[in-house]
């Protein structure tokens, strides 16, 4: 999915295996082409560090959800250091809003 526009850019139809949507995800995310750097945005449950690890290697610039419930996140200072992962997940407004009132 393109965020800008909301498009779709590609999808597959996999079994639920309970790791499909992680796999296909890596899998997509390499075939798509794209000019410059990409990013990959996700919800908390996409807070692996196998998945991570593996959207990082061909240099994609993550929106990952942290995961802090109970365990360590493997979104660390790298990813959570930039404006644009704040302003994607929500953390610039949610701060504004709760200091407001």
């Amino acid at each position: 999915m393109e965020n800008r526009h909301e498009l779709v850019v590609a999808a597959r139809v996999t079994p639920a295996t309970g790791a499909a949507e992680r796999e296909t995800v890596v899998r997509l995310a390499a075939a798509v082409q794209r000019r410059g750097r990409g990013s990959v945005g996700a919800n908390k449950a996409y807070d692996a560090r196998e998945f991570v690890a593996a959207l990082r290697a061909p240099g994609l610039t993550l929106h990952i959800a942290q995961n802090t419930s109970g365990r360590a996140s493997a979104i660390d200072g790298r990813t959570m250091r930039h404006p644009g992962y704040e302003i994607s997940n929500g953390s610039a407004s949610e701060s504004r809003s709760s200091s407001a009132g």
